[in-house]
């Protein structure tokens, strides 16, 4: 994903954020979700192609 910051709804502040979630949405995809390391916000979700 790259590391850029993003304003987090409840703290009010930049922060990075960190990898908390992942599933498999398909054989070939999965779901990563990215939450805020300092309250645990959910922030981002992407949908990541496996490459094996």
């Amino acid at each position: 994903m790259g590391q850029r910051t993003v304003v987090c709804p409840n703290c009010k502040k930049p922060v990075r954020p960190v990898e908390c979630g992942r599933r498999n949405q398909t054989k070939r995809y999965v779901v990563v979700t990215y939450c805020c390391p300092k309250c645990g916000t959910e922030l981002l979700t992407e949908r990541l192609e496996v490459t094996t």
